[in-house]
């Protein structure tokens, strides 16, 4: 009896053994964030510890969601926004939760890592990243990133991927008002992962390109032609690819001479989009070969 325990000991040991050697193999990773919450004041400082007298290294502003990379103690949160990692009083966030949609870029930080269908090992995987890439964020499900990308929407463990930049920009000026038209482009990036429905216009039933546009310029109160091709004939101004502003519109052509495709500049080179039945709405690089190739006009509803 002893001698068949030791074995079934010796058994186990081996097992987590070459599980652990195996998963080291595959990714470097990280620590897994804990979840997200908003900022619940006017724009509250980030500092460089768990402490009103560490260094201030950011600002803020209210309305924003931060990633809660640790819970330090009943104070204070260690946290993640658009790349700057620092500390942030408790007192001042609100809708603390493991599960939350936001906006972000981040960068893979491990090699053969997973993006899965939904936020569980279990889950089928669909696509996998090494380090360096880049992945947009959507959200946070139990420590799963939720990221949009050309291969589909998909989760990645939040421990291999770095938050990086990304969600509205924040400044030392917590009056400065964001601009009509970056309102617009953050009001239309909440839709990323929605589905993609020829003919549609609403959060509900879905989108196409010309439907993700007409809703939310109509939001905004400015009413829209319904396709792509009268979009970019009919309404706004010419505008140049080299002065693009968040809420421009970009308009694309496969054959030079019809619009067939239009999606909305948000800032950095990058415009959001409802590309395919498969995709869904996503953020894409305008400085892609496919969308260079295809650039035919960019127009200014505002």
């Amino acid at each position: 009896m002893k001698a068949l325990k030791k074995l079934v000991i010796v058994t186990l040991v081996l097992a987590m053994g070459m599980s652990i050697c195996s998963f080291a193999a595959s990714a470097e990773g990280g620590s897994i964030a804990w979840g997200a919450a908003t900022v619940d004041a006017s724009s509250l400082n980030i500092r460089s510890g768990p402490g009103q007298d560490y260094s201030r290294v950011g600002i803020i502003a209210g309305g924003t969601i931060v990633v809660i990379l640790e819970q330090t103690n009943d104070e204070w949160f260690k946290i993640n926004y658009a790349g700057t990692i620092g500390y942030v009083s408790v007192e001042y966030l609100t809708e603390i939760l493991k599960a939350e949609n936001f906006k972000a870029t981040g960068t893979v930080n491990g090699t053969d890592v997973r993006m899965r269908k939904g936020p569980s090992t279990d889950e089928k995987v669909i696509t996998t990243y090494n380090t360096g890439d880049e992945v947009h964020i959507i959200g946070i499900n139990n420590g799963w990133y939720k990221v949009a990308e050309d291969a589909g929407t998909g989760y990645i463990r939040s421990d291999f991927v770095d938050v990086t930049g990304g969600g509205p920009t924040y400044t030392t000026d917590s009056s400065e008002k964001l601009s009509l038209g970056q309102q617009i482009a953050n009001y239309a990036l909440q839709f990323v992962g929605y589905r993609y429905v020829y003919g549609e216009e609403s959060p509900e039933r879905g989108f196409d390109c010309s439907g993700l546009m007409y809703y939310v310029y109509g939001q905004f109160g400015y009413k829209l032609q319904r396709t792509a091709h009268d979009q970019c004939m009919n309404n706004g101004v010419p505008v140049s690819k080299d002065d693009l502003q968040p809420g421009d519109l970009l308009f694309f052509s496969s054959n030079g001479y019809h619009v067939s495709h239009v999606g909305m500049y948000i800032g950095h080179g990058q415009f959001v989009h409802a590309s395919t039945s498969k995709t869904g709405v996503i953020i894409s690089e305008i400085d892609s070969s496919y969308y260079t190739r295809n650039f035919y006009a960019a127009r200014r509803i505002i």
